[in-house]
């Protein structure tokens, strides 16, 4: 009996073990995935404010949240370069249906 007990909570144990390394891997696979998709979705939206002159306050609001997600994750310095460029576009804001520049 003694060794019975034995057996199951070897097997018990080895079965927590291998569910821990299971979610371990699991969890080092998203952390890619999202690296990833932060980098992709940054360096679009980058791309496409610097093909404009001029960028809305809205667009900025929105690049500045993916450069704190982007740089939330570690990522490299290219990024700094770019949304340096990106702050130094002109911001329009939109008022009574006209546009009003202003100083970025």
């Amino acid at each position: 009996m003694k060794s019975f007990l034995t057996a199951c909570g070897a097997g018990m144990l080895t079965l927590i073990i291998m569910m821990i390394k299971w979610t371990y891997k699991k969890m080092r696979a998203d952390d890619k995935a999202i690296k990833a998709l932060a980098h992709d979705a940054y360096f679009r939206h980058c791309r496409y404010l610097l093909q404009n002159d001029t960028i809305t306050q809205a667009e900025l609001e929105n690049h500045n949240y993916l450069y704190d997600a982007y740089k939330g994750q570690g990522l490299n310095s290219t990024g700094d370069a770019m949304h340096d460029q990106v702050l130094r576009k002109t911001v329009v804001v939109q008022t009574d249906g006209g546009f009003l520049n202003k100083l970025p």
